[in-house]
């Protein structure tokens, strides 16, 4: 990867033809190149402030030697070499300092001087304390009252239910956005995640049904209806429980709203409403600014989670459905002769009980919608008494691009018009 620059360059011309060299490695991302960009647009434009001591003509041994690269640093944190002006020239990120040294140190290798250069270390990771129990909990009040608010926005209602969920469950931001409606259970009280921990591999990777709070599911059955909404605005069907509220880049290419919501998308929502949250509660006794990165507050939570399968059994899945196809009869029968009975009230509360348990074994959710549905379940009063929260119905119908009785017998559901009356 090293040898191809000519090292006699100066300045500029240097820094871009390694530049160009990083670029063109197989393992340079499509974010890294634009990274090495920057980085080498900075330096360059560092060449020509009096302050740097050096110019134009510096030399590599120059410009990678501790001092010149101090001093790039130093003007580049207090945001003097931006093509731009910032909001808050006076606010210096590690995170940015971390990235131009992980560049500096990439433009070293493609010029073969990592015995000669002398760049700075890397600074020392902010401390990952968790938050206590009590601002965590502050926090999620004020995230309902943000949501309560007259003229919420469909943004505050999302991170409420993010918030919520996350003081719940402690899950990371990529186990957050790789959630979808099928990992909701039917009564939205619990979440199925798939814990991917940090250096493991793809093998250690296991499932767990957390369980959520009032506040998460309350927030949850908000969100839904917001969800909905925004994905039959712009004709979307992606089952992702998270979508972006708006369009934007990634990569150079237009993605639209209403898509699987992205790491990066969600710190940065959640960075303006934490911003929002500590400025509301500033002043109120015992009251810290909390962290506007996620992993300092889920690392304060211990969940009530239980293990499930990373694939269901064939033959359990299909014990278990049969189950709720009999349960499903069972209740149905009891809704149009004994409806309002003690009898009608236990085939309730065993037909929830059989459908949550093919949930946890990961039986989809449309699947258990069809044997339902032949078992006589066909409206939304009816699923609903099965456990069938009535906003997630509505995005599961939204995720197979139903909505008209069409569109659902023509996918051999066997579901009732009325489940597809508007």
């Amino acid at each position: 990867m090293t040898g191809a620059v000519d090292r006699r360059l100066l300045g500029r011309d240097l820094l871009s033809a390694a530049a160009a060299e990083v670029a063109g490695w197989p393992s340079t991302s499509p974010s890294r190149a634009r990274q090495v960009t920057w980085v080498v647009g900075e330096y360059g434009r560092a060449l020509e402030k009096p302050e740097h001591p050096l110019g134009k003509d510096a030399t590599m041994n120059d410009l990678f030697a501790r001092g010149p690269i101090e001093k790039y640093l130093e003007l580049a944190g207090t945001g003097a070499l931006r093509l731009r002006a910032a909001r808050d020239p006076k606010k210096a990120s590690d995170h940015s300092e971390k990235i131009r040294l992980e560049v500096l140190q990439l433009l070293v290798r493609a010029l073969g001087i990592e015995d000669y250069a002398d760049l700075p270390p890397q600074p020392d990771p902010p401390s990952k304390n968790p938050v206590a129990k009590r601002p965590r909990a502050l926090l999620r009040e004020q995230l309902q009252q943000l949501a309560d608010a007259p003229g919420s926005t469909t943004s505050q209602i999302r991170m409420l239910a993010i918030g919520a969920t996350v003081c719940d469950t402690g899950v990371r931001a990529g186990e957050q956005c790789a959630c979808t409606v099928e990992d909701l259970s039917p009564t939205v009280e619990e979440l199925r995640v798939v814990r991917r921990p940090q250096g493991a591999s793809e093998a250690e990777a296991y499932t767990e049904l957390l369980a959520l709070s009032g506040l998460s599911r309350d927030a949850v059955r908000r969100w839904l209806p917001e969800r909905r909404a925004l994905m039959a605005r712009v004709g979307g069907t992606t089952t992702a429980l998270w979508v972006s509220l708006h369009g934007n880049h990634h990569d150079g290419q237009k993605v639209p709203a209403g898509t699987p919501l992205q790491p990066r998308g969600l710190a940065r929502a959640w960075t303006r409403a934490v911003a929002e949250t500590n400025d509301a509660m500033a002043g109120e006794p015992g009251w810290e600014p909390l962290p506007t990165r996620m992993e300092r507050l889920r690392r304060g939570v211990t969940p009530k989670a239980k293990t499930a399968p990373m694939q269901p059994d064939a033959e359990k899945a299909a014990i278990l459905l049969d189950l709720v196809a009999a349960r499903g009869a069972e209740l149905s029968m009891l809704r149009e002769e004994e409806k309002g009975t003690t009898a009608e009230l236990a085939a309730r509360v065993a037909a929830r009980q059989a459908v949550r348990d093919a949930w946890a074994e990961g039986v989809e959710h449309t699947l258990q919608l069809s044997v339902l549905a032949d078992a006589g379940l066909t409206d939304d009063a009816s699923l609903a008494a099965a456990g069938w929260e009535p906003a997630l119905l509505t995005a599961i119908d939204r995720g197979q691009g139903w909505g008209r009785p069409s569109k659902a017998a023509a996918a051999g559901c066997g579901l009732g018009e009325q489940r597809y009356s508007g």
